[in-house]
């Protein structure tokens, strides 16, 4: 696989409950979570407002053929949610230069705004978020684990 374009939902503190709905009624498969608790022990400089400690910070389902990702906060932290925000496109690959290759091609178009300029994360060497000129946010993602087969 080159790369692939997965449906990222931010739930607004749902997810828990998003993911077991899902999980029920669609016949989803939870393949991946990992918590706002999680993520601190990877990240101990990553400040976890209290209560929030069991938020999804990611998760991977599958439904059917497809997958979805889902976390509890949208992708501009300091957006309000509304019903239109709270869904981005996650673009993946296992090929760096793709991913680098796409975001400079995205951020060359002056209508396009960098909401996280591309770069090494705890979970990965290169991501970064764009809106595109249509408000559509798009997350880019290097993932090595893609080529070694692992969905997550």
């Amino acid at each position: 696989m080159n790369y692939e374009v997965v449906t990222f939902l931010s739930m607004n503190g749902a997810g828990g409950e998003a993911i077991d709905f899902y999980t029920r009624h669609l016949g989803a498969k939870a393949v991946y979570i990992v918590t706002c608790e999680d993520m601190k022990k990877l990240d101990p400089m990553m400040v976890v407002e209290e209560g929030k400690e069991h938020w999804i910070s990611h998760s991977v389902l599958e439904v059917g053929v497809h997958k979805i990702m889902l976390a509890e906060e949208t992708m501009v932290p300091d957006e309000r949610y509304l019903a239109g925000n709270h869904m981005s496109l996650c673009i993946q690959s296992a090929d760096k230069g793709r991913i680098e290759s796409m975001y400079e091609s995205l951020t060359q178009d002056a209508r396009t705004e960098v909401i996280t300029p591309l770069g090494p994360v705890v979970f990965s060497e290169a991501y970064g978020i764009v809106r595109d000129p249509f408000g559509i946010l798009i997350q880019l993602t290097y993932d090595k684990r893609l080529a070694e087969g692992d969905n997550h």
